[in-house]
């Protein structure tokens, strides 16, 4: 009669999992901000950047240059955005560019501008980025600014 055996392989993860020594995660995630703090600087000067850019080429100020071929570009600074929002945790900056997307490949899809809502979405921006705003405030700006999104989008389909 034959004996049936089973083999094992090893599992290298597990073996890894269950030695001595190696760091911490709250040391491990300690060492990946302090590695991530010096591009900090760089990428909010990125947003601003961005931010500035979006408001001067087509906020208010811009009413009279403003084009609605400049979808691109609107989109790619919003873009922008959402890229480098991750260094300001809690802001809803990446939230408020999202709905800026949306509204703009909105916009741009139905060929119809809603630059209301275009400015509505600037003003939020600046204020999330700027000012010092509590959760629930946050969270209603982000709210206002989805209705105005949604919004824009019904009025661009006739809806």
């Amino acid at each position: 009669m034959n004996t049936v055996r089973k083999f094992r392989a090893p599992n290298r993860l597990s073996m890894l999992v269950r030695a001595d020594g190696g760091v911490m995660a709250k040391d491990a995630l300690a060492a990946a901000d302090a590695a991530l703090e010096p591009l900090r600087a760089e990428s909010l000067a990125v947003l601003d950047a961005a931010l500035a850019e979006i408001e001067s080429r087509f906020g208010k100020s811009a009413a009279a240059t403003r084009a609605a071929g400049v979808y691109q570009d609107l989109y790619t600074l919003a873009l922008r955005i959402i890229d480098v929002s991750g260094f300001l945790p809690g802001s809803c900056v990446d939230q408020a560019a999202i709905s800026f997307c949306a509204l703009v490949d909105n916009c741009a899809e139905a060929d119809a501008w809603r630059w209301d809502a275009v400015d509505v979405h600037i003003n939020a921006l600046r204020l999330l980025r700027t000012a010092d705003l509590g959760p629930d405030q946050r969270r209603a700006v982000i709210e206002g600014l989805n209705k105005v999104s949604q919004r824009g989008s019904k009025a661009s389909e006739g809806l």
